[in-house]
């Protein structure tokens, strides 16, 4: 059985399970709740819920990193 773990949509702020595979191979994690993707995971918040990456802001750390 795959571990899973909770991440919560940049969209919608709604918290949805992703499993480990998913987390581990960076794939977009599409919320069950909005239908929107994000672009993974950056941190997590006090409650050690994975916080979601929107795309717009993704491609911005991108343009950053250089």
């Amino acid at each position: 059985m795959l571990a899973e773990t909770m991440i919560k949509c940049p969209y919608c702020q709604r918290i949805f399970w992703i499993t480990e595979e998913e987390q581990y191979n960076n794939e977009t994690f599409e919320c069950h709740h909005c239908h929107l993707s994000n672009a993974g995971c950056i941190e997590t918040d006090e409650y050690g819920v994975l916080i979601g990456v929107s795309q717009v802001d993704y491609e911005l750390l991108e343009l950053l990193k250089g």
